[in-house]
């Protein structure tokens, strides 16, 4: 990896103060191409360091071995990383990964916001195919990957506290419509600024599973997902990537297999899941880190006092400023929203912090008459 801490030092400047992160990577392995599969995955782990570091990484090209080199990467940031380590790296199942290690120094310009925790919401997976659960009676596939994806960013997450709302109905999220209300509703509900949803496109076999006597092969299963995050304030889709994968299914045809079970989830198949879950959930990570902290008025308290939906779980302080900003929507046709933000003119001071909410004061009263509930408050 000598190659690799060369090329990231000369290729980034060095900024203030370093913050220590691990990302993995993990890929296919194809026709037993152990090198290629390395490789791969030595890149998606470098991508999300560089983006912790405040990069944007317009591509990554192939790389031999695991290993990168000068002409091999385009890379624009202001940050740097330093001091990056093989942690761990290995096969299970049919996915190779590579864990990396670096102190990361991110962009003073972009990722100001990274030492803030954003509200995140977990939204219960979509799948897509309901006839695809038939082989192992997989009913439970959706709530078991909902449980899975939440132990594993309670785990992982830097960059946001990940809310898992018990009460929303099985298929509550249909990708693709964009169905902003519900989205600004279930956000404003559970107090969360981004919500992830992940749709389960194909869980299938690639050939049929019939009951044999003796099993010397078994069918791949694959984990298609794909996942977008939305930003729940904005009203945008920030974040829709596809991850296609898949596994040996090593269950007889007529096994009745839960997938809340330990069986399911340390076979090759929920090994897969699962390492396809933790890239998921990092890539998510590091994109937060460069997003900013924003939270809404939840509460009016007088004139020049208010309640808002962040708190100590989000990093606040007694004293810190926030920006306090006007926010209105606009709902055009087929109910998209145009937004229209505006600084009111003076900033709040935090008076008082709780867990998950705090009070502020105007700085300048004169200026915050026209403050109301949905009114923001931001930390860049």
């Amino acid at each position: 990896m000598k190659q690799l801490i060369l090329l990231i030092g000369l290729l980034l400047s060095v900024s203030a103060q370093a913050v220590w992160y691990e990302a993995k990577g993990q890929a296919t392995i194809v026709n037993q191409d152990l090198d290629q599969a390395r490789s791969t995955a030595t890149q998606e782990a470098v991508k999300q360091l560089l983006l912790y570091a405040g990069a944007s990484v317009t591509s990554i090209s192939q790389v031999s071995g695991g290993q990168l080199t000068l002409d091999q990467i385009e890379v624009v940031s202001k940050g740097s990383l330093h001091n990056i380590k093989v942690l761990d790296e290995g096969n299970l199942g049919q996915q190779y990964y590579v864990v990396l290690q670096a102190d990361v120094f991110p962009a003073a310009t972009q990722c100001k916001a990274s030492g803030y925790s954003k509200n995140m919401l977990l939204l219960p997976p979509f799948l897509k195919q309901q006839h695809q659960v038939r082989v192992g009676q997989l009913h439970e596939i959706s709530p078991a990957v909902e449980q899975r994806a939440y132990d594993i960013a309670r785990e992982v997450g830097r960059q946001f506290n990940v809310k898992h709302p018990p009460k929303l109905p099985l298929n509550y999220y249909k990708p693709g419509e964009h169905n902003f209300k519900g989205i600004k509703d279930v956000a404003d509900r559970y107090g969360a600024q981004y919500l992830l949803g992940l749709e389960l496109e194909n869980i299938s076999l690639d050939q049929e599973h019939k009951p044999k006597l003796f099993n010397f092969s078994y069918p791949n299963r694959y984990f298609v997902v794909n996942a977008r995050v939305y930003n729940a304030i904005d009203l945008e889709e920030i974040y829709n990537k596809r991850f296609s994968v898949h596994a040996p299914w090593e269950f007889d045809a007529r096994t009745i297999i839960s997938p809340h079970s330990a069986e399911f989830w340390l076979s090759s198949y929920g090994q897969t899941v699962s390492s396809t879950l933790q890239q998921v959930i990092s890539e998510v990570d590091a994109l937060l880190a460069c997003q900013p902290l924003q939270g809404s008025v939840v509460k009016v308290l007088g004139p020049d006092r208010w309640q808002i939906n962040l708190g100590q779980a989000n990093q606040l302080n007694t004293g810190m400023l926030l920006e306090l900003i006007h926010q209105n929507y606009h709902w055009g046709s087929w109910d998209v929203p145009r937004q229209e933000q505006q600084l009111a003119g003076s900033m709040v001071r935090i008076e008082q912090v709780y867990q998950e909410s705090a009070i502020v004061v105007a700085v300048d009263p004169t200026m915050t008459a026209n403050i109301q509930l949905g009114d923001l408050v931001s930390k860049r």
